[in-house]
């Protein structure tokens, strides 16, 4: 519940995860929550052959900074190994870059980290940029398009 309880910046991610917009992925079974632990959230992302890949989003002064993601996995509730992060070529490969930033965020025009130093990104990638209004959902939103993309490798069986 997004209450007074809560400080201004978590009171708007609960109301950015309870609104129509993210129940939406969740009903089609783009995403869902996994768990809130201020400012942090778990996030399963489906991608196109039913894998699902956590992210955890680090929410602070949010929605008015663009949060950040990181591979997260889901069982050991630790970062994913870079091994293990999703593979593909073009935009997979440098949106998932395990090499980049000490493998704790992506490399998207949407992310706190990525933005940093890339001005030009303002103009050449209007469309991926983070917006406040959108909030998580447009980064969710830019994740699940990549992983249901030509440019995602499902991942072969062992």
């Amino acid at each position: 519940m997004a209450d007074e309880t809560f400080p201004p910046d978590e009171r708007m991610l609960r109301l950015h995860l309870e609104s129509g917009r993210f129940r939406s992925g969740v009903a089609a079974r783009r995403w869902r929550l996994l768990s809130l632990n201020w400012p942090y959230v778990v996030i399963g992302i489906t991608a196109r052959d039913g894998t699902e890949f956590g992210f955890r989003f680090q929410c602070a002064d949010y929605p008015r900074t663009a949060v950040t993601a990181q591979p997260w996995d889901l069982a050991a509730e630790a970062p994913l190994p870079g091994d293990r992060w999703p593979k593909g070529r073009n935009r997979i490969q440098k949106a998932f870059n395990p090499g980049w930033k000490k493998a704790t965020a992506l490399y998207l025009p949407c992310d706190r980290h990525a933005i940093e130093g890339h001005d030009n990104w303002r103009h050449e990638h209007p469309a991926l940029l983070w917006d406040p209004e959108k909030g998580l959902c447009k980064y969710l939103g830019i994740i699940h398009e990549l992983l249901n993309s030509g440019d995602y490798e499902a991942r072969h069986a062992a």
